[in-house]
């Protein structure tokens, strides 16, 4: 039909079609590869990396009503914060990893809490049915700075808190506990931070979770990009591996196949003359010289 319209299709014979064929193919096993690697690289990130770091900023509340007024006005009992370190009843913590439990607490550097003295700060952890599983208790106090330091800082940080980049605060930094570990079969959900005292002012309060990680662990969760390249890598070429030995093996399978029956490939593959006689006409001939 080409042909009738004039349009010359002898340029289509001259295409390598086997080579596109095995080109599509190649492309095609490379990006199953790909996709084999990238979800290989999801699963072991998901499973070899624990929860690292969590953090909560936490509200200190307190009850109001009281007949005695000591401390700080309007501050009748001690205040508490609660959290959750849990979703849907499961813990974002993982077990037998060693936590780091920090407190940060900014307090204002008034002459109220210069004069509040040392108190006591808990920091309690709950399992399953509010079942307690530790329990971190940590002195605290107003970090002692001289009234020639507050007036060098004062002058010197003037600009910044008039037009309020900073506040007049101290950041009190509490390490509750340094390698704090839990078992599967309690896993801790939730928590309670109490403050024992009733004359601190505070301004806000963090809970920093965090784990150490070491060997791979530590490149995969702090140099995921680089991770990814190597575990693709890696992948890839197993894989590949894999496909270059199949197909060797299927290659020697073949010719041990042919090496075992060479007859019969040759009588197999051996082109029959035109005039080549039928059995029966054998058979006929042999009958008539017989006669």
């Amino acid at each position: 039909m080409l042909g009738k319209i004039g349009y010359d299709a002898s340029w289509l014979s001259s295409i390598p079609w086997k080579a596109i064929h095995y080109a599509l193919l190649f492309l095609m096993i490379e990006i199953v590869t790909f996709a084999y690697g990238v979800m290989v690289f999801i699963l072991l990130y998901q499973t070899y990396i624990p929860t690292v770091k969590l953090e909560r900023e936490l509200d200190l509340v307190f009850d109001t009503k009281c007949n005695v007024r000591t401390g700080c006005p309007n501050v009748c009992s001690f205040p508490t914060a609660n959290f959750s370190v849990s979703e849907s009843g499961i813990s974002l913590l993982t077990p037998k990893y060693p936590y780091m439990l920090m407190l940060n607490l900014w307090l204002p550097d008034s002459i109220h809490n210069r004069n509040a003295g040392m108190s006591i700060i808990t920091l309690e952890l709950y399992g399953r049915e509010h079942v307690l599983i530790q329990r971190f208790r940590k002195p605290f106090s107003m970090p002692y700075r001289s009234s020639e330091v507050r007036m060098i800082s004062n002058i010197l940080f003037a600009p910044l808190y008039i037009i309020g980049r900073m506040k007049e605060e101290l950041l009190l930094s509490i390490e509750m506990s340094s390698s704090f570990q839990f078992d599967a079969t309690q896993p801790v959900l939730e928590g309670r931070i109490i403050m024992e005292s009733k004359r601190y002012l505070w301004s806000a309060l963090e809970l920093k979770i965090q784990t150490t990680l070491s060997g791979f662990q530590n490149v995969l969760y702090y140099y995921p990009q680089v991770s990814f390249i190597i575990c693709i890598s890696v992948v890839s070429f197993l894989m590949n591996m894999i496909y270059i030995s199949s197909i060797l093996l299927y290659i020697l399978w073949r010719f041990l196949k042919k090496s075992r029956n060479p007859e019969l490939s040759k009588v197999k593959d051996e082109p029959k003359p035109e005039n080549y006689p039928l059995c029966g006409e054998i058979d006929s001939e042999d009958n008539s010289f017989s006669d």
